[in-house]
């Protein structure tokens, strides 16, 4: 039973040691990129063009890629493409099978370490992956909670009797977070030419949210059918603040459901400790 340790040991050992000259080859075939004169570029600006030469096998990258991986860089507004995200993750595969070779050197195969190291492995593995999902939605929850406040401005600015194009341009500079770079995103394709219900669709597009498409949908009706789209975003704004007020009453009546746990597994204890302990160490050293 222990040479059948020690052989595990030393495969694990192998494939994490093959793992960190793999990293190694990979970092020196990076070309050094040239910051301009007078100047030093960091490293957010040097990450992209590095994991776009990193070498990654045929096999992985097919296996890494997924369909929608594209829509999804594009709404957690990332500046990488498929390639350099793969690349990503095959680094951090890489990364976490150099852990587990150093696990493995420091402290011997037990079941605390070997936890670990299939811990350290799964998050290589499905790390990147989970980050760009959650990414993704906390961009989408962003998204939805700043939507009525442009609705209401958009609105005002129709009720005045400005053009929705002109509305647009003026409101976009006040609109912060997320939602406010897919305006300028779609402003900006406005003024290279793109029309109007190209610009909107693209913004539904990144966006990935759907009271944003409510949004774009209920634009292109009016625009095509000609009914007025200041009373429309009006009802849609309604909609969205009655939604909202509605998951807000969810959330309160989960509550008493999560603080359950830390209530009977926390605060409840040390009650106990701190009330039933003297008067039981009392009755035990008086006897």
């Amino acid at each position: 039973m222990r040479g059948f340790g020690i052989g595990i040991e030393c495969l694990v050992a192998g494939m994490a040691g093959m793992a960190m000259a793999a990293v190694v080859l990979a970092i020196r075939s990076w070309a050094p990129l040239r910051a301009p004169r007078g100047g030093s570029l960091r490293f957010s600006s040097r990450l992209p063009g590095w994991l776009r030469r990193m070498p990654v096998p045929g096999a992985v990258s097919r296996l890494l890629d997924r369909p929608d991986l594209g829509d999804a860089l594009r709404r957690a507004a990332l500046p990488l493409d498929r390639q350099q995200f793969i690349a990503a993750q095959w680094l951090a595969m890489l990364g976490a099978g150099a852990g587990v070779a150093l696990v493995v050197c420091l402290r011997p195969l037990d079941p605390l370490s070997g936890l670990g190291c299939v811990l350290l492995l799964f998050a290589g593995v499905v790390g990147p992956k989970a980050w760009l999902n959650l990414r993704v939605q906390q961009r989408q929850q962003e998204i939805t909670l700043a939507l009525p406040d442009l609705l209401d401005r958009l609105a005002f600015g129709l009720q005045a009797g400005l053009a929705f194009d002109v509305v647009l341009r003026r409101v976009s500079p006040s609109i912060s977070g997320p939602l406010g770079e897919e305006l300028r995103r779609a402003i900006r394709g406005l003024d290279l030419g793109w029309r109007r219900d190209q610009a909107m669709r693209d913004l539904a597009h990144g966006s990935g949210s759907q009271e944003v498409r409510n949004f774009v949908a209920a634009v292109h009706q009016a625009e095509v059918l000609g009914t007025p789209l200041a009373e429309a975003l009006r009802v849609q704004n309604e909609l969205l603040r009655a939604a909202r007020r509605r998951r807000a009453q969810e959330a309160s009546r989960r509550l008493p459901v999560i603080i359950l746990f830390p209530l009977v597994f926390f605060f409840l204890p040390a009650l106990f400790i701190v009330y039933l302990a003297p008067p039981v160490l009392h009755f035990f050293l008086l006897r």
